[in-house]
């Protein structure tokens, strides 16, 4: 039998947890008095293993007893001030080695240099700015068996074999730039095989991170925010937050002979509440990711005693070597689970990337008054409608049932196809329907100055994409806006 979906929006949890918020501190108080009671905390009910929908006092016992061992006064109530509670015992765990082979390539999976034994984690892909090909994001340490030199390295996943045959040894990339004992970093990129026409037709990469789920590009990072790891010795999603923004530290390498190395001005990660440590052996090479998909950090190193981690700025990554952080918010979909075939790409071709093609498009748009003061309100709604439509189950399902995708798509090769025009529906749904759509979840589920700015100017939007089916005749309605205004 199918588990029941236990899925409560956030607003509704929200209003759950204030009606517990009225008694918990009694509750804690009484239960804690408890013999065997080691911790009280709210959560989902449990039964026989399964979840259910509804919220109630999670009480934790350091061993269950049978009520026929437990005098009456000292058993745990199955309610209090009127909630359910639920009992546990503490719970008991080994460390999880993600090992596996991965096709294909995503982010947060083992990977091993071809010159040494250990392995690393994959963070995530970029495009190389010289060439627009696609390089993985990791560290120096982790795909480089020489602290001074990169020549001859190569990446395996999961492991390198130190064969020939890269059929066999599942070899997938080149070490091509990086930084270790300059430049305050502990990074490296390697160019992804299969990016040439004649090499083999299903290779292909994914860019998202798992567990995690599909990247936006980079972000500075902000102390104090929450982060989100996924690596190869974690092997689940982890979260912290960012304890310090600027810390000395001295890295000891093991597989560099206990080689030391001092760097400045680096970034400390703390594990949030329920983790213990934010990331472990292993997990080097992790990219840290923010509420709203953005890579913002790239882990090094960790003190497991003090159980915290070390981490470089991942925009100065970019920076140093010359590369850009994907951005598939808007192309994802269209690429599908399946992933982007890396034998498509050529170093005279950019990269099919539906974020560029936005931004060509508003370069054109912001001619004019109109389009430049609604392209305005979507870079500052920007990093929310990315999260919602991401995260948020109404808009998720809104914007993939009435062809979001889609139509981002058919805009795209509009603007690189000489002014071809959008289709008028896609599997029956007009472009104005998916606005109408999105303008009723967005209000519904969106902060009170998203909802404010798309009630004030859908129909704005509406006149836009009803003058036509192409950018150019939506530029043409845009400069006639403005011969108006000037008339």
């Amino acid at each position: 039998m199918a588990k029941k979906d236990t899925y409560i929006p956030r607003n509704e949890l929200v209003d759950m947890n204030k009606e517990f918020d009225k008694v918990k501190e009694k509750a804690q108080e009484e239960l804690m008095k408890l013999p065997n009671v080691v911790a009280v905390g709210v959560g989902l009910k449990e039964v026989k293993g399964e979840l259910k929908g509804e919220l109630c006092f999670k009480v934790t016992v350091k061993k269950k007893e049978g009520d026929s061992h437990l005098r009456p006064e000292d058993r745990i109530p199955e309610t209090i001030y009127g909630f359910k509670t639920d009992v546990n015992e503490i719970p008991f765990g080994e460390a999880l080695l993600d090992s596996n082979k991965y096709r294909p390539l995503i982010g947060g999976i083992s990977v091993e240099s071809s010159e040494q034994s250990g392995n690393g984690t994959l963070g995530c892909f970029a495009t190389r700015n010289s060439d627009n090909k696609i390089v993985l994001v990791s560290n120096w340490h982790v795909v480089v068996g020489n602290p001074n030199t990169i020549d001859g390295a190569r990446v395996g996943q999961p492991n390198h074999n130190g064969c020939c045959s890269c059929c066999a040894c599942g070899e997938i990339a080149d070490v091509v730039d990086g930084r270790f004992m300059t430049g305050n970093l502990d990074a490296a990129i390697a160019l992804l095989h299969g990016q040439d026409t004649d090499t083999i037709p299903d290779e292909r990469y994914l860019n998202e991170v798992i567990d995690i789920g599909i990247l936006a590009g980079s972000a500075a990072p902000v102390p104090g925010e929450t982060l989100y790891l996924r690596g190869r010795t974690t092997s689940v999603r982890s979260t912290g937050q960012i304890s310090n923004s600027n810390i000395p530290i001295g890295i000891t390498y093991k597989n560099y002979n206990n080689l030391v190395v001092a760097r400045s001005s680096q970034w400390e990660v703390a594990p949030a509440a329920g983790f213990v440590d934010f990331s472990v052996k292993g997990d080097s090479g992790s990219v840290c990711v923010n509420e709203h998909n953005q890579a913002v950090l790239l882990i090094y190193g960790a003190d497991l005693t003090n159980h915290r981690s070390y981490a470089c700025n991942m925009q100065t990554v970019e920076t140093t070597l010359n590369i850009k952080i994907l951005d598939s918010t808007f192309h994802s979909a269209v690429a599908g689970k399946e992933g982007v075939p890396l034998n498509s790409i050529a170093p005279s071709r950019t990269i099919f990337n539906l974020a560029n093609t936005m931004e060509e498009l508003e370069a054109e748009l912001t001619q004019f008054s109109e389009g430049k003061r609604l392209m305005e309100l979507f870079k500052n709604h920007r990093s929310e409608l990315i999260d919602l439509v991401n995260k948020k189950r109404e808009v998720m399902a809104a914007w993939n049932r009435y062809q979001g995708p889609s139509y981002l798509a058919h805009i795209a090769r509009s603007i690189r196809r000489e002014n071809k025009p959008v289709p008028d529906e896609i599997n029956g749904i007009t472009l104005q329907s998916l606005l109408l759509k999105m303008t009723a979840v967005l209000q519904r589920n969106g902060s009170p100055e998203l909802s404010k700015s798309v009630t004030d100017n859908y129909l704005q939007i509406m006149n836009v994409l009803s003058a036509g089916r192409s950018p150019g005749e939506w530029k043409a309605y845009l400069a006639q806006l403005d011969n108006v205004a000037h008339a």
